[in-house]
């Protein structure tokens, strides 16, 4: 069992290493089959943001200009059906990334079958997580539930430790449910604690913090950041930031650069974490390879075992 361990920590520094060589082996292609539901949902919601500006800065105006939209319901119907195109184009690139969890999961599960540069069939993949769409969505509320619901909140850290695997069960494992595919994780992953929280930390330290810091830091230093602040301020001046600053009482002040800075700097983040992605998936969807042979291996054992003692005692 020690030595098992011991393997298999030095395993997940191998699969770590090699995932790095697979990601930018397909990150042109990854790149291009994520672009849509990274900056789709990125460029719906400013602009959301940007037509409501100026609705609410220029509505007498409107009024004067459209007789029609005097009326108010008239108004409100209009500003909304303006917007609809948005909302659609903001649910279906949420959509379209959700689907791309599993899918990538699909992809570098078959991966050393490729040939180096091959063409990726993301379209196929996608069709095979759409069919079994109604149990994923189901495991995600199931995750959803385990990590926020109170009071398991509180053991939320620990939970999704023993749950960073049930999507590339639910993925990988055709007659698996949403529920047996949480069971199935927990099991795979508890006899592998350690190496799987080394995995993590690798993974989101280098996804969520390093690259997305440095990137902020190199786009700082060219002033793009100083740039976008600048063109948001305006839009965050609409807010009712006095009443918010009144509600905390001097705890927290909040000014319109503050909050411009942290919408940019959260995007660049939300970019450099959704293109990513594909990273992560390689890396746990490898780690689950580990595992699942593993437990292969030990079933195999107790069922030779089981047939060497029936064979010892018919004899």
């Amino acid at each position: 069992m020690t030595k098992r361990k011991n393997n298999n920590f030095i395993e997940v520094f191998k699969i770590f290493f090699s995932s790095i060589k697979t990601y930018f082996m397909y990150l042109d292609q990854c790149s291009k089959y994520l672009a849509y539901p990274i900056f789709g949902q990125l460029i719906s919601i400013y602009l959301l943001f940007a037509i409501t500006y100026y609705f609410n800065k220029n509505v007498d105006h409107i009024r004067a200009l459209y007789p029609l939209l005097q009326d108010d319901n008239t108004l409100l119907i209009s500003f909304f059906v303006v917007l609809t195109p948005l909302f659609y184009i903001l649910i279906q690139t949420v959509y379209r990334y959700i689907i791309a969890f599993e899918s990538l999961n699909i992809l570098f599960s078959t991966v050393s079958h490729f040939k180096k540069n091959k063409k990726v069939d993301f379209a196929l993949n996608d069709r095979a997580v759409e069919r079994r769409l109604f149990g994923y969505i189901l495991l995600m509320l199931i995750v959803t539930f385990l990590l926020i619901t109170p009071p398991l909140v509180l053991f939320a850290p620990i939970t999704w430790i023993f749950l960073c695997l049930t999507f590339q069960v639910h993925t990988l494992e055709n007659n698996t449910s949403p529920f047996d595919a949480v069971s199935r994780s927990v099991k795979l992953v508890k006899n592998n604690i350690i190496p799987t929280i080394i995995m993590i930390i690798l993974c989101y330290v280098t996804t969520y913090w390093f690259l997305t810091e440095l990137a902020i830091w190199a786009l700082d230093k060219i002033s793009v950041t100083h740039f976008f602040i600048n063109l948001f301020i305006p839009f965050i001046e609409l807010l009712p930031i006095n009443e918010y600053n009144a509600i905390l009482q001097g705890i927290y002040t909040i000014d319109s650069v503050t909050i411009a800075k942290g919408i940019v700097e959260g995007s660049i983040s939300f970019i450099i974490i959704g293109f990513t992605l594909p990273f992560r998936c390689c890396c746990f969807t490898n780690l689950y390879r580990l595992y699942d042979s593993e437990q292969i291996k030990e079933y195999s054992k107790e069922s030779d075992e089981i047939i060497k003692r029936a064979t010892g005692k018919k004899r």
